[in-house]
């Protein structure tokens, strides 16, 4: 799973109140494959040579090494992000949404977690398409600064699937990539499927060993991620706040108070009103609250760095870090990968 695709997970929360993740999701992110094309002294002959990729013959008469065309990647990545929501809308138990923008929210800060596999295929030798099937958990903080001040917690878990291409060039040790996916997520107690986009580059510098296919690449880069801005979920008033006091209900009233009647304000503040002092009263401990808001992350971009240990052509262990911004990072993933 990528950056977006977590931060998809991460955003949830705002709507219990995320991200995909980003992210991330992205979620966890997904790294694309970046062993360049070193000088070979010898090319193999055309008969051992594999199917793939494709033209792969043309590049390892130039001189050059080509990485196996399949590979099985498994990664664990963590994501701590800063995510802002707003036009915020509320229902209780079914009812019709109002606009709920008397409720004003601070900073919010979630940390994702995911376990993704990630299968790839280079089709050419500059170009390989993967997918990634990750599972991972989310938790948001949300400040709530008006009408009332609290701070709560929310969990939510995700499923993503994403597909991925990427364009890799190498010369002399020095490589370049560029890797663009779509995620979509299954999200839990979002109602519609959530979606997000990873767009990333690397530079670095590929060192070879004197043992055949064994090296160590190092590298600098960035990372975009966009997540789908409207999400619509239902929860249960206990499961996203703390049990209210009355000095927050009674601060709660005197804002709606401040609304005219026809200010479609004025409703969606005295539902949620009415339905927390039914909560303080004990009447209805399970009121549910039906939500519809747009988040986004706080900074779409943000700079990563990695390195990547190669045992051999098959054995492939990484380490990448996000940093700067308000999106910080880190995966570490082992891959296998083998000829066809």
């Amino acid at each position: 799973m990528h950056t977006a695709t977590l931060l998809v997970w991460t955003l949830l929360s705002a709507g219990q109140q995320e991200p995909s993740p980003a992210a991330g999701s992205q979620g966890p992110p997904t790294s694309p494959y970046v062993q360049p094309l070193p000088p070979e002294a010898v090319a193999p002959a055309k008969d051992d040579a594999p199917l793939f990729p494709l033209w792969g013959d043309k590049v390892r008469k130039a001189g050059f090494e080509l990485p196996p065309a399949l590979g099985v990647m498994v990664n664990y990545y963590y994501q701590k992000s800063s995510i802002l929501i707003s036009d915020l809308q509320l229902g209780v138990n079914n009812g019709p949404l109002h606009d709920a923008s008397f409720i004003q929210f601070g900073d919010s800060t979630a940390h994702a977690n995911a376990l993704t596999i990630r299968p790839s295929f280079m089709l050419f030798p500059f170009l390989s398409f993967y997918t990634v099937v990750s599972s991972g958990n989310s938790v948001t903080e949300v400040n709530i600064v008006s009408p009332t001040t609290f701070t709560t917690k929310a969990s939510s878990g995700a499923f993503v699937v994403s597909l991925g291409a990427t364009a890799q060039f190498g010369y002399k040790g020095f490589f370049v990539v560029a890797d663009f996916n779509g995620s979509v997520a299954d999200v839990d107690r979002i109602s519609d499927l959530m979606g997000s986009n990873l767009l990333s580059f690397r530079l670095g510098y590929n060192y070879r060993f004197g043992k055949p296919g064994q090296s160590f690449s190092f590298w600098l880069g960035t990372s975009g991620q966009v997540i789908g801005l409207e999400t619509h979920g239902s929860v249960k008033l206990a499961d996203v706040i703390p049990p209210p006091s009355q000095a927050a209900i009674d601060a709660i009233n005197a804002k709606c108070a401040e609304y005219r009647p026809n200010d479609p304000r004025a409703q969606a503040c005295m539902d949620f009103a009415g339905k927390l002092q039914d909560w303080r009263n004990g009447t209805d401990p399970a009121a549910s609250v039906q939500y519809a808001l747009n988040k986004e992350p706080k900074d779409v971009w943000n700079m990563l760095a990695g390195v990547q240990y190669a045992l051999d052509r098959n054995w492939y262990f990484r380490v990448e870090v996000g940093f700067l911004g308000s999106r910080t990072s880190v995966l570490v993933g082992t891959e296998y990968r083998f000829d066809i």
